[in-house]
C-alpha cells in the first residue's frame, strides 16, 4: 500500500502538479495514490515528484521505523506533525538505515555526562560552547572551529547528509548513538553552522539518552532570530562554538588595524572578513555582532539585505572588497559508517549499491572506503 497521499499534503502539492512532475497523467497518478500497481518506473517518477526515495512511498506491514517515528513527533507541535509527516517519514526511515550500518560499531555518549547539571537556555550557551571547544575540540576561546564535523567523528556522532534535501538538519539519541544529519549544500559555511546548531541540540538533551531523542529543523534561516526557547539555545550555542566572544573581537582589532579603520560603527567590511575567518556566512557573523552590542537589533538583517541589493550576496561583496578566498571545509559522511558499510559488502552482507542507497552516498564513496579497510 502506498502512502503517496501523505506526502503530497505534507509538501502542499495537489494532483495535478505532481504528476506533472512525475511525467505522467492526473488520473494514472490518482490510480497509483489509491493503490494501483505501479512499474518501477512509475514509483521512480513519483519518488522524484514528492523527493523521497522510492523506498518511502510503501507503507509496510510491521513498520520499523515507528518507534524512532515517535521520537520525532514527541519534539513537534501538533500542527507542525502534520505539516512535517512526510518529511519525518523519511528521515525516520534514514535513522533507521544508518543504525542498521552502525550495528557493531562502539557506542558511546558518556561524552554527554560533561554536560550534566547544566540547564539549557539560551543565556548558558557559551558556557556548554566553551566546555565542548576545551573539553573536544582542544581549543581556547580563540580560535576558528572549521574541523568540528571532524570532531564530532572522532567522538563517535554519526554524521550523514539528509536524503530530503529540503530539510536543514537533524539531531537524534537512539540506541545508543548521537546522530546528525544534515542538508547537502553547495555553500559550506552553512552546512559547518548546521551541524553546529544540531550539536547544541544533543546537548541540550545531554539527559535523554535513556529514553531516546529525535528533532528536525525543516527549515532555517540563520539571519533571523528563532522564537521557540529550544532553537532558541542551539543558534546561540552554534554563534558560541563557532564564534568564540573572545577570538572575534580579538581579531576584529587586527582587521581593523589591517584596514586602517579607527573605533567607529562596525562596517560590512569587518563583518565580512570575521565571516571567513571563522568559517560562518555573513549573516550569521553580522548576527553574532548584535549580540555583543556591536550592532543594533535587526542591524544583521539590515546589512544582509543591502548587499544583497547592491552586490546580489555578502560573497560577492567580500572578494569585492579584498577579503581572502574562504578556506574549504571538510563535511562529510562519517568515515566510521562508510567502512563498517564497505565492510559489511566485503562480508556479502549487503550490495555495493544497497550500502551506498542505505547511506546516501555515491556508491564511489563506498568503494574508496573498501579501499581504505586493511585486506
Amino acid at each position: 500500500m502506498t502512502n503517496i497521499a501523505a506526502h503530497m499534503a505534507s509538501k502542499n502539492l495537489t494532483v495535478e502538479k505532481a504528476s506533472e512532475r512525475a511525467g505522467m497523467t492526473p488520473k494514472r497518478f490518482q490510480q497509483i495514490a489509491d493503490g494501483a500497481k505501479a512499474t518501477l518506473g512509475e514509483m521512480r517518477g513519483i519518488a522524484k515528484a514528492l523527493q523521497v526515495p522510492v523506498s518511502s512511498l510503501i507503507e509496510r506491514e510491521q513498520e520499523e521505523a515507528e518507534p524512532i517515528k515517535m521520537l520525532f513527533r514527541q519534539t513537534l507541535e501538533q500542527r507542525e506533525a502534520v505539516e512535517v509527516a512526510s518529511h519525518v517519514d523519511v528521515l525516520s526511515a534514514q535513522v533507521r538505515d544508518a543504525l542498521s550500518i552502525a550495528h557493531g560499531l562502539p557506542s558511546d555518549l558518556a561524552w554527554l555526562d560533561l554536560f550534566t547539571g547544566m540547564e539549557p537556555v539560551p543565556v548558558n550557551a557559551s558556557a556548554f560552547a566553551d566546555l565542548f571547544r576545551q573539553k573536544f575540540g582542544g581549543i581556547d576561546d580563540l580560535e576558528p572551529f572549521p574541523d568540528l564535523a571532524q570532531v564530532l567523528a572522532a567522538m563517535g556522532v554519526l554524521l550523514m547528509f539528509s536524503r530530503d534535501p529540503t530539510v536543514e538538519g537533524v539531531s537524534a539519541i537512539v540506541e545508543g548513538h548521537a546522530i546528525v544529519i544534515i542538508g547537502p549544500r553547495t555553500f559550506k559555511p552553512r552546512m559547518l553552522f548546521t551541524v553546529a546548531h544540531e550539536l547544541g541540540h544533543l546537548v541540550a538533551h545531554h539527559d535523554q539518552r535513556g529514553q531516546g531523542y529525535a528533532h528536525l529543523d525543516k527549515e532555517a534561516d540563520w539571519s533571523r532570530s528563532p522564537r521557540r526557547t529550544e532553537e532558541k539555545f542551539a543558534d546561540a550555542f552554534a554563534s558560541a562554538i563557532l564564534l568564540p566572544r573572545h577570538g572575534v573581537l580579538r581579531a576584529l582589532k587586527v582587521v581593523r588595524e589591517h584596514l586602517g579603520i579607527s573605533q567607529q560603527p562596525l562596517g560590512a567590511a569587518e563583518i565580512a572578513w570575521i565571516a571567513h575567518l571563522f568559517h560562518v556566512s555573513f549573516e550569521v557573523a553580522a548576527r553574532r555582532f548584535e549580540t555583543f552590542g556591536l550592532l543594533p537589533a535587526s542591524g544583521a538583517r539590515a546589512f544582509y539585505q543591502r548587499l544583497q541589493d547592491d552586490f546580489k550576496n555578502p560573497e560577492k561583496f567580500a572578494a569585492d572588497v579584498g577579503v581572502p578566498v574562504r578556506q574549504d571545509l571538510v563535511i562529510e559522511t562519517t568515515p566510521a559508517l562508510m567502512h563498517s558499510a564497505a565492510a559489511k559488502v566485503r562480508a556479502g552482507k549487503l550490495s555495493l549499491g544497497r550500502a551506498a542507497e542505505l547511506l546516501n552516498v555515491p556508491v564511489s564513496a563506498i568503494v574508496v572506503a573498501n579501499s581504505e579497510i586493511p585486506a
